[in-house]
């Protein structure tokens, strides 16, 4: 491992090699020209079993030192981009695309996300008969301890150049020799509903609402004497007597922090199920 010095930032630089599993050697899925390319397998890898040890040997990976965006974003162009400071993270996220912005909200109220970083990480490698440069819209680390490397796209008409689908291949095999999945995202696939994104919304909002010892001392106690499912007016109730909103924004900040689950997809109601983790 290295670090070199940038005008913003230091940026740490480690060999592909170094994260591989070896227990993920090259799969002949990947070798088979039959197979036909789609999100899932960008294109048939017919020459990565040729490129894979280069992959490897010469293939570079580069993060933040302090774990951040490696590129970053102001408001200052002419599309929409940003920042937006993530509780999970408990670092800014900068987005550029109102796609990546809706995948980041949807993580920070997922209950299998970790954490995730939006222009995390850049790979490097040669492939083709050339170097190739990608930086990922987004890396999740799911609760399970799993990695995930996520493209975001429009619509499957950001995928129609040949060259392109190539690098996003030798990105997706990198991934797979590492132990991390590689997941092309299009923007219709992030919410199931309006009622889904309005959801994420709201609770997302309340991710740096106040969770004092007394509400925790409150949910602990209910989940004691009563089990681990209830419902939304109730929790909110027994967190916050006498006051039902005060009651729901602490819900909705626990769900931020992984201490209760809630179905999101549907509408919420005081009757709407809700279990303590």
């Amino acid at each position: 491992m290295m670090q070199a010095s940038s005008a913003d930032q230091q940026i740490v630089q480690t060999h592909v090699a170094t994260h591989v599993d070896s227990r993920y050697a090259i799969a002949q899925d990947l070798r088979d020209p039959t197979i036909q390319p789609d999100r899932t397998r960008i294109r048939p890898l017919t020459r990565l079993p040729e490129a894979g040890d280069e992959l490897v040997s010469m293939g570079r990976m580069y993060v933040t030192a302090h774990g951040g965006s490696l590129r970053t974003f102001t408001g200052n162009l002419a599309h929409e981009n940003g920042w937006w400071p993530s509780y999970k993270r408990r670092r800014l996220q900068h987005w550029e695309g109102m796609t990546q912005r809706a995948y980041i909200l949807r993580c920070e109220v997922d209950p299998e996300v970790h954490w995730a970083q939006t222009e995390h990480r850049r790979f490097e490698f040669p492939l083709d008969g050339r170097i190739r440069r990608y930086t990922c819209d987004v890396e999740v680390r799911k609760v399970d301890g799993s990695t995930e490397i996520i493209e975001l796209k429009r619509n499957e008409r950001d995928l129609e150049d040949e060259d392109y689908r190539l690098t996003l291949a030798g990105v997706a095999e990198i991934c797979r020799r590492c132990g991390w999945t590689f997941r092309v995202v299009l923007a219709p696939e992030i919410f199931v509903s309006r009622q889904h994104r309005d959801n994420v919304e709201l609770f997302q909002s309340r991710r740096f609402a106040r969770v004092g010892p007394e509400h925790m001392r409150r949910l602990d106690s209910f989940a004691l004497l009563h089990g681990q499912d209830s419902s939304y007016g109730e929790l909110a109730e027994v967190l916050e007597p006498n006051f039902a909103p005060g009651g729901k924004a602490v819900l909705q900040a626990l769900l931020v922090r992984g201490r209760i689950n809630i179905d999101l997809t549907q509408s919420i109601f005081d009757e709407t199920p809700v279990r303590i983790a």
